[in-house]
């Protein structure tokens, strides 16, 4: 693990607000900053990011693949890593498909699949930037004219890609093409440990190559209230496999029938009781007990903060108050 975890940006910031906080952690020593895609623009927020820091890694933990082009996530993130000298990381996800569906308005078969296809239409548009020429065909995208406007880009930074997964067919596709693999914070280390970690090997395995590094958020709270109230958002039927190979299979009938009813408190109070110690969480006085806990399975620390139920200036307070926990370590 790094010397110094990274952090989140709250989900909410605007890209001043990006510009201010990015900076702030920049100085209390976090070893990055990550930038979400759960409200604002990823891209431009990054770009206010990468702006208002001189030396600090800047990266997407994850941009939503499918709402975009490849052609277009491709161009975005090679300006991005220009612009910052070659501190922008890129990382991906495919989003829960009736997430996807309600928020962007669109649909994407075989996701793990088409993940994969959207990685190497990705890395071969960089390729063509760089080169001045170029041109994909895939299994779900072909893109034949990535550079409309002559000329090469070289030299010009690598992108470190990372991909994100929760269940081990997506996993094993980060292991095959991913630079990093983002783990979700609804996790556990038994899951982490015991369906991630083979999964990962299994697809390097496929591309004869090594396992990519882990990378994990921790959601830091101020109580054991909201952590859990922040779970609930996560307790879905496409991930509820995390609680199930943990020992928790019962919980997670009660929990999604509390959900399914309307039943949230009752969710989260599950939760909480429960399963919360074993999750992706810290309540901010227990901060360095829970990186250490943590360190132990993955190789990359990232800390971030809830934003189900918590408004945007909250956020920050928080984010703040995290940044002098931080320093504190």
């Amino acid at each position: 693990m790094s010397a110094r975890p990274g952090v989140g940006l709250p989900g909410t910031v605007t890209m001043r607000d990006a510009e201010r906080l990015a900076a702030e952690a920049e100085s209390a020593g976090a070893s990055g900053v990550w930038v979400t895609d759960v409200r604002r623009e990823p891209y431009l927020v990054s770009a206010a990011a990468l702006r208002a820091t001189t030396g600090v890694t800047v990266g997407i933990d994850v941009a939503v693949a499918f709402s975009r082009s490849p052609a277009v996530t491709a161009q975005a993130a090679w300006d991005l890593a220009g612009y910052g000298g070659g501190r922008f990381v890129l990382g991906l996800g495919s989003q829960v498909g009736p997430t996807l569906l309600s928020r962007f308005g669109v649909e994407a078969d075989r996701p793990a699949a088409r993940l994969r296809d959207y990685v190497l239409a990705v890395r071969a548009c960089w390729e063509a930037y760089r080169k001045g020429h170029g041109h994909y065909q895939g299994e779900f995208y072909a893109i034949r004219q990535p550079v409309f406007s002559p000329g090469a880009d070289d030299p010009w930074p690598a992108i470190p890609l990372y991909v994100a997964g929760v269940n081990p067919v997506m996993t094993a596709v980060a292991g095959e093409v991913a630079d990093g693999f983002a783990a979700h914070m609804f996790c556990t280390p038994t899951y982490l440990d015991q369906v991630l970690r083979p999964a990962l090997a299994r697809g390097a395995a496929r591309a004869d190559r090594a396992a990519p590094p882990v990378l994990l958020p921790l959601v830091v709270g101020r109580d054991r209230a909201s952590l859990a109230l922040q779970m609930t958002t996560y307790t879905v039927p496409a991930y509820r496999r995390v609680l199930d190979e943990s020992g928790f299979r019962d919980e997670a009938d009660a929990i999604l029938a509390a959900l399914a009813d309307r039943r949230r408190t009752e969710a989260a109070r599950i939760i909480e009781e429960r399963c919360l110690d074993q999750l992706g969480v810290a309540v901010i006085g227990d901060l360095a007990e829970r990186i250490r806990l943590w360190s132990a399975h993955a190789d990359v620390i990232g800390l971030t903060v809830p934003w189900y139920g918590i408004d945007a200036a909250a956020q920050i307070a928080l984010f703040r108050d995290l940044l002098q926990a931080l320093q504190r370590i």
